[in-house]
């Protein structure tokens, strides 16, 4: 490939990042929940928020990035540019799709799906490598368990820890002055639940810093750019939640209005309770899969009624996404290795 070009598809991959890094800020419903307790001004909200994904992306989130830029590969397997730009693209394009089918999609299973189709199309195409060989098949699988594991565990962990809490503390308080006072010290609490959530979201948001270890590990990088370009896509992630965050923020956190702080408390130390381990371990999870179902696991805890029909049709397209990604990604990889680009 002539060097020039390689040299802007580097530039445009690493640009990628950042938008990535952005819309992660742009998109992350987290603080929604600490908006609505209005224990802090709303531009704190997003302070917090901003704050806890930069710090996660800075400090935490090397686990996750080389399994997706380089440790779910088979040995001696490089991403190339054009393999990075084909992901990316499927990726986006399936994200799309399920935007307008107003389905929040993961964009993690996104990416995974479709590094899986272009590495197959790669294998095939490629003298001296098989699809036995071309994946860190035991990675992969991991990755693709939990993803089920997650939701289920979210699920698990808030029933338990709201039954808990209502024993010990929710179901002591009597008489509307001490359930007033108690759900104050929640809301509090919810600054640190929400914070802690956010650096656990930042750490395992595998789409932007997975791409520039990818370009690390294959020597478009050295180490020290790696790094310096980590800190900018945590500065973009900030200023994703900032400038473009505070609407899906403000418009979650006016359908909260009946929420109590110390259901949004449980909520948020649950999912982080997943994230965490998922990351210290090195696998990327959906941040929205897993929060979906800590509500879920809430409502089943107080008894509430469960939209089964709507959690039905997201999990068709939640199943969808890994294939369908992956076709996308390969066929797109094919195009390119049809028109003389590899």
């Amino acid at each position: 490939m002539d060097a020039e070009l390689s040299f802007i598809l580097i530039i445009f991959l690493i640009c990628m990042a950042f938008g990535l890094s952005f819309s992660i800020g742009a998109n992350d419903e987290t603080p929604s929940p600490l908006a609505a307790a209005g224990t802090i001004k709303f531009k704190l909200v997003l302070i917090v928020g901003g704050t806890g994904l930069a710090i996660g992306m800075i400090f935490l989130s090397e686990a996750v990035a080389s399994l997706v830029g380089q440790k779910i590969l088979g040995p001696g397997i490089k991403y190339t540019i054009f393999m990075l730009l084909a992901v990316l693209l499927s990726s986006i394009i399936w994200l799309i799709i399920g935007s307008f089918a107003g389905i929040p999609l993961s964009s993690t299973h996104s990416l995974i799906g479709s590094i899986f189709g272009v590495v197959i199309v790669y294998a095939m195409f490629s003298g001296g490598i098989d699809i036995q060989t071309a994946f860190n098949w035991e990675k992969l699988t991991n990755v693709v368990i939990s993803w089920i594991i997650s939701p289920l565990a979210g699920l698990l962990i808030t029933f338990i820890l709201y039954r808990i809490i209502a024993k010990l503390v929710l179901k002591k308080m009597k008489g509307l002055n001490q359930i007033e006072d108690m759900e104050n010290k929640f809301a509090w609490a919810l600054v640190f639940a929400v914070f802690g959530a956010c650096i656990w979201t930042g750490a395992n948001s595998a789409e932007a810093l997975g791409i520039l270890y990818a370009l690390y590990s294959n020597g478009s990088l050295n180490l020290q750019q790696y790094y310096f370009f980590v800190i900018i896509c945590a500065i973009f992630a900030f200023i994703g939640m900032y400038i473009a965050g505070r609407f899906v923020i403000k418009t979650l956190a006016s359908q909260m209005t009946d929420a109590r702080p110390s259901d949004g408390f449980i909520i948020q130390v649950s999912a982080s309770i997943i994230l965490a381990i998922a990351t210290l371990f090195g696998v990327p999870i959906s941040h929205s899969h897993v929060m979906v179902f800590c509500f879920i696991g809430l409502n089943m805890a107080q008894k509430k009624e469960v939209d089964y029909k709507g959690l039905g049709k997201m999990s068709i397209f939640w199943i969808l996404t890994f294939p369908m990604a992956a076709i996308m990604a390969g066929i797109i990889y094919f195009i390119f290795i049809s028109n003389g680009l590899i």
